[in-house]
């Protein structure tokens, strides 16, 4: 539906500020003449209702049947005996009905019909207003063309967001809920610990990440629980830390974002492994730039994250890389690395 902009909001007035500009440009123009301005204005004031009739035909009827449609041939013959129609009528009221009824004294009537007048008005008076009122429909109508195009690429970004961000969501949760199959197996006694901590998880995957910012401190505590959990299933051979730096409150990021290069971290390092293993998370704030930066280690022979990235696997990481190119689109740098002993993965992001 085409989107118009009237003065106020008020179309009527729109309409009446347009038509006595008309009035004072065409009068403007004869400044210098002999006759006076206001001799003139009443002179273009005659000519009122031919510009109109050619305005309104032209906005109402040829635009949107012929112009629009692309029938640019029919429009240029439709406009050309629009003109000669207008400027017709035009002459036959002013000599027919107005000059004798209003300035008798002063005009007389013409016994030969004044054909050139007609041209001249065609020409001079009523083309520039059909043109002036084509390229307004076409500029209009080139601005509702270029809103429908950004609100459906608005849509479907949306719609490719909902997408990611409801894939993140089982991703995770599958991944915890091996994590409490594992425990209950052992018949551990964390194995209540860990439902309560999956208990406030989905609590924040279901209610708070359904927004489209949330605060950067929720989603550190998230992350917090998250590590909590793996603690409980990991034990003493884990070594894990959380450092957290710069000013963090009142600061935004997209739900979801981070957490699942923490889960990489533990599933395609800390799980490989036998031996003691050691996850660091470093989160700063700095300048309105968030850095992560999360290493973890590893036996050299599992696929990490830089290898999921690469070759097809880890879904959470494509979701999340996806997201961030969608979300951050120049404003974030992601860099992956795998070194003989340990995974890196450096987020930069300027936070909105």
């Amino acid at each position: 539906m085409t989107k118009r902009f009237y003065i106020a909001g008020n179309r009527l007035l729109t309409h009446l500020l347009f038509w006595l500009g008309y009035l004072l440009v065409y009068t403007g123009v004869h400044a210098d003449g002999e006759d006076g301005l206001f001799k003139y204005f009443l002179d273009e004031l005659q000519r009122l209702p031919a510009a109109m009739l050619v305005t309104y035909i032209n906005i109402y009827v040829l635009f949107p049947l012929l112009f629009r449609q692309k029938r640019y041939i029919a429009y240029a013959t439709s406009a050309i005996t629009l003109l000669f129609v207008a400027s017709l009528l035009d002459r036959i009221l002013l000599e027919r009905f107005i000059e004798p009824t209003f300035f008798p004294d002063t005009t007389y009537y013409e016994a030969i019909f004044v054909w050139y007048l007609i041209f001249k008005v065609m020409l001079w008076f009523l083309a520039p207003v059909l043109l002036f009122t084509l390229l307004v429909k076409v500029l209009e109508h080139w601005f509702d063309q270029e809103r429908i195009h950004q609100d459906t690429l608005h849509e479907k970004l949306e719609a490719e967001l909902n997408y990611l961000k409801a894939q993140v969501h089982p991703h995770f949760l599958f991944n915890t809920l091996n994590n409490l199959y594992a425990l209950t197996l052992q018949s551990s006694s964390d194995a209540p610990k860990v439902v309560l901590k999956l208990s406030g998880l989905m609590s924040y995957m279901l209610y708070d990440s359904q927004s489209e910012g949330i605060s950067l401190d929720k989603e550190i505590a998230h992350i917090s629980n998250y590590i909590e959990l793996e603690k409980l299933r990991y034990g003493n051979r884990l070594d894990v830390s959380l450092n957290v730096s710069g000013e963090i409150e009142g600061k935004k990021i997209a739900p979801l974002l981070l957490i699942p290069f923490v889960e990489n971290a533990f599933k395609h390092g800390v799980s490989q492994e036998t031996d003691n293993v050691w996850v660091t998370i470093d989160l700063k704030v700095k300048d309105e730039w968030l850095s992560v930066k999360v290493e973890n280690s590893h036996t050299g022979a599992d696929s990490g994250p830089a290898d999921n990235l690469t070759h097809g696997g880890g879904i959470g990481l494509h979701n999340v890389k996806r997201r961030l190119d969608l979300l951050y689109p120049d404003t974030h740098r992601l860099i992956l690395q795998k070194e003989p002993e340990y995974y890196t993965v450096d987020l930069k992001i300027k936070l909105q």
